[in-house]
């Protein structure tokens, strides 16, 4: 394993050249060394760190979104649901005469999983996929009561006030808005389901392939002709693994086929037409979960249905479809079922002197505010301990805030993520790292927060380690009164460091005027960490400043 011991702010910048395709648990080691040669250190900076419950947190118009069951052994469970807006793919469309959906044309749904090919088959054998961000212990073999809803609840762009985008959140206050407006059954309730797409659903890594058939629906071989034969049938197209949905053909036509041609003539008006979908599942068993993103934006609709092109008695029925696309607006709900462990610790969090363990959890669960350099004793807005160290003169070679892991039966966050909470924006050290990796997950490696884990044992977490030099020293050392400030910095987990961009909490009378990451939302992952009151000095909390003083 190659060691890497960074020294100085140059090498620093030379290391921003590096790309690594180390695994997550040799990176933090390796790249963000613990040598630091000829200089002097100080690690007795005040410091103080607790946790702060989010509450409902906005989550419309997410990057991504999940969907599924999720338990994590301390935290608790989440439950994720969905609702989307439609689109069609082509506007004011022409249906021909006599249109109807026969008994040889399917109504789908497909929305695709985040995936990779890891293997092309043979003439028409499948190809071979893995899944990207699933979570769950029983992932391949959890099943679920999915249901899918035709929604009668419009979910706006614009608020009350036209100039502001409308914030939608993730708990019941607007989950029950949807749900008080479901049309019916679920659309893919009608006889003949299948209860691999209702009752019994799972998820599956397996490509979904379309066969070429004929008008009355037999398969085809590569001559034209019909053919019983399995390995003798045409691939039509390839999907990549994703839910695959069969949806009430009646109810589809009487929506769409039926529907006034006004209804259909652009997608504003569709949107106020169709109003959307939204997608619930139910965990089966309690004891088995899974979950994972879905790519909704690329998820859609295909109507098949059977017409003329002209009103002539003698012209030909012609096989045609019609697509609707899963774009517009989005809302992710998540419902939760905290551990009273966890609701305990986030009750007794102390913002006066600090907490002895800190919890951040994904989703809709809780983040760390941490405040440097202790008490301003002067009242002159600076704390004295920054007086201090400004008095000095220092020059901040490197910096870091490293955080040991408690395993309590958690499944670790493999990342977290350090941000100035005041302004609700990314650190220097963030925006100045340009260091890539082979997995975009560790990306910004120089800046740190990858899980560290035991060497023996991958499933054991050690600690996080976060390089905060150039903020460290722009406090210290910054001239611009307007842009050197000691900021509250704000700790989450991440499910994406790339995304260093901020929504709201529903409750920011106490949560306060912060922002919470967009990259925490998405995640449904906790992890535990040391705090600054741990009586175990070992793992306490620190914030370490590696200098040199001017002659």
């Amino acid at each position: 394993m190659r060691k890497i011991v960074l020294k100085s702010a140059l090498l620093l910048s030379v290391m921003f050249l590096i790309s690594c395709d180390q695994d997550f648990n040799t990176i933090g080691s390796d790249v963000i060394g613990d040598d630091h040669f000829g200089l002097e250190k100080k690690e007795d900076v005040n410091v103080i760190a607790y946790t702060k419950s989010t509450g409902q947190v906005q989550s419309n118009n997410l990057p991504s979104n999940m969907l599924g069951y999720y338990s994590d052994p301390f935290f608790g469970t989440t439950k994720a649901s969905f609702v989307t807006q439609l689109t069609l793919a082509s506007v004011n469309p022409n249906f021909g005469f006599e249109a109807d959906i026969t008994t040889t044309d399917s109504v789908y749904l497909y929305v695709p999983y985040l995936s990779k090919q890891t293997a092309t088959g043979s003439g028409n054998e499948p190809n071979t996929y893995e899944l990207n961000s699933t979570y769950g212990e029983d992932f391949e073999t959890a099943t679920f009561d999915l249901k899918i809803y035709k929604s009668d609840y419009f979910l706006r762009d614009f608020g009350t006030n036209p100039e502001e985008r409308q914030k939608y959140y993730s708990g019941a206050t607007d989950r029950s808005l949807v749900e008080a407006n479901l049309d019916g059954v679920p659309l893919n309730e009608f006889t003949g389901a299948l209860a691999s797409e209702t009752t019994a659903f799972k998820f599956s890594k397996e490509e979904i392939i379309i066969y070429k058939r004929n008008a009355a629906g037999d398969f085809l071989d590569s001559s034209g002709n019909v053919t019983t034969d399995e390995s003798a049938r045409v691939v039509s197209q390839r999907l990549a693994p994703g839910m695959w949905i069969n949806l009430d053909p009646l109810r589809i036509k009487d929506i769409i086929l039926n529907a006034s041609s006004s209804d259909l003539i652009n997608n504003n008006i569709f949107k106020e037409y169709f109003k959307g979908l939204y997608f619930q599942m139910t965990e089966n068993n309690p004891d088995e979960d899974a979950l994972a993103y879905l790519d909704f934006s690329k998820g859609y609709i295909m109507m098949q249905y059977h017409s003329k092109d002209t009103d002539e008695a003698t012209a030909e029925v012609k096989k045609k479809s019609v697509r609707i696309n899963m774009t517009g607006n989005t809302i992710n709900f998540f419902q939760n079922n905290f551990s009273s462990a966890y609701e305990t610790a986030l009750n007794n969090s102390n913002s006066t002197t600090g907490d002895e363990l800190l919890y951040m959890k994904g989703n809709d669960g809780s983040v760390v505010f941490i405040d440097l350099f202790g008490p301003d004793t002067d009242v002159n807005g600076v704390p004295d301990q920054l007086e201090q160290l400004r008095s000095e003169k220092i020059l901040v070679n490197d910096a870091f805030l490293t955080f040991y892991v408690k395993n309590d039966g958690q499944k670790n966050a493999t990342r977290i993520y350090l941000y100035d909470a005041t302004n609700n924006a990314p650190l220097l050290d963030y925006i100045f790292d340009s260091s890539t990796a082979t997995d975009p997950k560790n990306n910004k490696l120089l800046f740190g927060g990858i899980l560290e884990v035991d060497e023996d044992n991958e499933d054991l977490g050690v600690k996080f380690k976060i390089r905060i030099r150039s903020h460290i020293n722009n406090i210290i050392n910054g001239d611009n009164p307007d842009t050197n400030k000691n900021v509250r910095l704000g700790l989450s987990v991440t499910d994406n460091i790339a995304n260093s961009s901020s929504y709201d909490v529903f409750d920011s009378v106490n949560f306060g005027n912060e922002k919470l990451p967009i990259a925490s939302i998405i995640s449904p992952l906790g992890t535990i960490v040391y705090g600054n009151t741990t009586t175990d000095e070992s793992k306490k909390l620190k914030l370490e400043i590696y200098y040199t003083k001017p002659n």
